[in-house]
């Protein structure tokens, strides 16, 4: 059987951080996440890292609860994990309607991966689950949507940057030197890297994140045909 496979299963094979941030990560992003305390300040990266670790625990209702969390931080690629788990009903009965609601939200910006998994999705429905699949939009829309979700990021990064930084001015931020961590897992890094604008000002922090999963390509490959997997084999 021929069909699209959702890069974010491909993920799962990802190291953190890179996982974390999305699949197209520069050497000075990775030094950046490494720091101690990003993921604290970044609410939609920490719980999707959570949600895959449990993941690779097997602990299906944990993830989709941290999916959740992060879902409400605007973190598309959570968004699209949740769509995928209810799709396939891995370790529960697939929710098809709901699935499909669950990929609109994630569409929502126009990255191609959940355009066309929102497509294919849709081309699966019967006319009942689309039915509802709408009504479930509304209402995913209302507390997952960019227009209520990326104000609730935004507090957070700039709460946590006034935080870190208090009064200092931006010279001396950016001319600082940032030391973590002790013994093998210590490390240096320069103010002007750590604090850069992408990172803790939310619309550029949103272009970061377009840059990144608007890159990911949606490949096809060649599967066998769909059977159900213990769970030890996720």
């Amino acid at each position: 059987m021929r069909c699209r496979w959702m890069y974010l299963w491909l993920c799962l094979c990802l190291p953190l951080p890179a996982l974390a941030s999305g699949p197209a990560l520069s050497a000075a992003d990775l030094r950046v996440m490494e720091v101690p305390g990003f993921l604290d300040a970044h609410p939609d990266l920490r719980y999707r890292k959570w949600a895959v670790d449990a993941l690779h625990r097997h602990e299906l209702n944990t993830a989709m609860d941290y999916f959740r969390r992060a879902a409400r931080y605007a973190d598309k690629p959570s968004q699209g994990y949740l769509a995928e788990l209810y799709w396939y009903g891995v370790q529960m009965p697939a929710d098809r309607a709901l699935a499909h609601a669950w990929m609109v939200v994630a569409a929502e910006r126009g990255y191609p991966m959940f355009v066309e998994l929102r497509d294919r999705f849709a081309a699966g429905l019967t006319a009942e689950q689309r039915q509802r699949s709408q009504g479930i939009q509304q209402e995913l829309m209302a507390e997952y949507g960019d227009a209520v979700a990326k104000p609730r990021i935004a507090e957070v990064l700039r709460r946590a940057r006034q935080e870190m930084t208090g009064s200092r001015t931006a010279s001396q931020v950016n001319n600082m030197v940032i030391t973590y961590g002790s013994g093998a897992g210590s490390g240096t890094i320069l103010g002007s890297e750590y604090y850069a604008p992408k990172y803790w000002d939310p619309a550029q922090y949103h272009l970061w994140q377009d840059a990144t999963w608007e890159k990911v390509p949606v490949g096809t490959v060649d599967v066998g045909l769909p059977q159900n997997v213990p769970a030890s084999s996720l």
